[in-house]
């Protein structure tokens, strides 16, 4: 885990003031939305679940680890604030380096906390089901989701 936390504090400040966020986040402003969703940059949402709300992103980097869900990346909004989404439930190529994203009603969490003498701090969206996300405007297919299943265990 400390080594997942130090890959996206990492990838954060590496590309927080990247030049390049400028160029990849002017296309963004243009994105049209469907009218039943505000849009809101990653400033403006709120702690916990956002309704109704969908924020506009650009894939930068896919963050490799060890885990197999979730899968993290990289993401600039288009006031070029950086941020780390988490994606449940779809294949880890379903999302490209440089794909725009839109993400609805995200799931904001901003985490602000030291462990072991190393202070973390980021802006996380955190997406659970396939249909919260367009990428490059258009609606993931079932093919592209990570089929699950639960299996109950009874013991004597």
């Amino acid at each position: 885990m400390v080594n997942l936390l130090d890959k996206l504090e990492n990838m954060l400040r590496g590309h927080a003031r990247s030049k390049r966020l400028a160029s990849l986040s002017s296309s963004l402003a243009a994105v049209n939305l469907n009218s039943s969703y505000k849009r809101a940059t990653i400033d403006l949402l709120l702690d916990g679940l956002n309704k109704a709300v969908a924020v506009v992103g650009k894939v930068l980097f896919f963050i490799k680890h060890d885990n197999v869900a979730p899968l993290y990346y990289l993401l600039c909004d288009s006031n070029q604030i950086c941020f780390i989404l988490s994606v449940y439930g779809i294949h880890s190529d379903t999302i490209k380096e440089g794909d725009q994203l839109t993400l609805l009603e995200p799931y904001y969490r901003h985490f602000d906390f030291s462990w072991k003498e190393k202070h973390y701090q980021f802006k996380s969206i955190r997406i659970d089901f396939l249909e919260q996300v367009l990428v490059n405007g258009k609606p993931l297919s079932s093919r592209q989701a990570v089929r699950t299943s639960i299996y109950a265990q009874h013991k004597p």
